[in-house]
């Protein structure tokens, strides 16, 4: 079992919470366009409420992830785990993370035929 202050170490580097809301965000995000698509208003209309409310929801659900992963790692595991997200290609990689899942979203849009927000 892994310390809280290894998992809330690790959180940190590895910027989890801020990845989990990106992926929630684009999710969303193709969902309400895809609900306007295909003439669904109010799912789309309920959606885009739930887009503009989970992340106060977001936010209690930290110390959950804290708990989970305390359950999973142990000390050493988490210390390797921040090793690993500390590298500069990693580091890189969460940098442009946002950008890229923009990018796929964006290309599977044009195959599927979803039109997406232009400021996405």
């Amino acid at each position: 079992m892994g310390s809280r202050e290894k998992v809330r170490q690790f959180l940190e580097e590895s910027e989890a919470h801020r990845h989990y809301e990106e992926i929630v965000d684009y999710a969303l995000t193709y969902l309400i366009a895809k609900a306007e698509k295909e003439g669904k208003a109010q799912f789309a209309a309920d959606l885009r409420q739930m887009k503009g409310e989970y992340k106060e929801d977001f936010a209690h659900a930290v110390a959950l992830t804290e708990d989970v992963f305390s359950d999973i790692f142990d000390d050493e595991e988490l210390d390797n785990l921040i090793v690993l997200h500390s590298n500069p290609a990693i580091k890189k990689l969460r940098e442009l993370n946002s950008e890229i899942m923009g990018t796929i979203l964006r290309k599977y849009s044009e195959v599927s035929g979803v039109r997406l927000p232009e400021d996405l």
